[in-house]
């Protein structure tokens, strides 16, 4: 049976919709869901990297991997703890880290000579005030699905902004966070590419329906801005 794909921007619609729904229902509530921004406080500096693939040397298992560096330009200490997820427009959904040995972090590590690169455990913790102390991490992910054609990457930790959704069958409150969504092109066939990086998705990226606020680098769009 053919497997049908996504494309990205849907996916992260159908995604933020799914999280709401999981709040437990009680009697419905024939009213529109309300929003209220509780602001942002504070939100980190991000510089993203690529988004590549990688080859095990030992066991020839295929992994996509990106970098990225975090730097706190606020008034005061945080504490970072980032979630970062893959969407494949297979629909599966992917948590950085897991099935992923630490052989193959260590791997790329040395590969890209950075030994101060910190995987999703090592990274969480104090972010302390200064371009000094910034922080360099790496989210890795099993490169499995092979036939893919876009992927998506959801970051989530940069800012403590927040809204607060009264769930239209509940009542109840649900808070989505302010998160990063990068969307990815995937031309070809990814192994025979290596690991030349990927090119995101223009049109996925720029301010729509789907996206509240771009996220720019040098005036270009390399992001949106969304609650989820």
């Amino acid at each position: 049976m053919q497997q049908i794909r996504i494309p990205g921007a849907v996916l992260a619609a159908l995604l933020t919709i799914s999280t709401i729904a999981m709040t437990a229902f009680s009697a419905p509530i024939p009213s529109t869901p309300t929003a209220v921004a509780a602001g942002p406080d504070w939100e980190i500096d991000f510089t993203p990297g690529p988004m590549r693939l990688y080859v095990d040397s030992i066991d020839g298992r295929l992994y996509w991997y990106f970098t990225y560096t975090v730097t706190n330009l606020t008034n005061n200490d945080l504490i970072f703890a980032p979630r970062i997820e893959l969407f494949l427009d297979s629909g599966e959904v992917l948590r950085s880290g897991r099935g992923v040995p630490t052989r193959a972090v260590e791997q790329v590590r040395r590969l890209l000579g950075d030994p101060l690169l910190e995987d999703q455990n090592r990274i969480i913790g104090d972010l302390r005030v200064g371009r000094e102390n910034a922080r360099t991490g790496i989210a890795m992910w099993p490169a499995e699905d092979q036939n893919v054609t876009e992927v998506t990457l959801f970051f989530q930790g940069l800012s403590s902004d927040r809204k607060v959704v009264k769930h239209h069958g509940s009542g109840k409150d649900v808070s989505l966070y302010r998160t990063l969504r990068r969307e990815y092109l995937v031309p070809g066939d990814p192994e025979a590419r290596g690991s030349a990086p990927l090119a995101l998705n223009p049109r996925a990226n720029r301010r729509g329906p789907e996206c509240e606020n771009e996220f720019q680098i040098g005036g270009k769009s390399a992001g949106c801005w969304i609650y989820r």
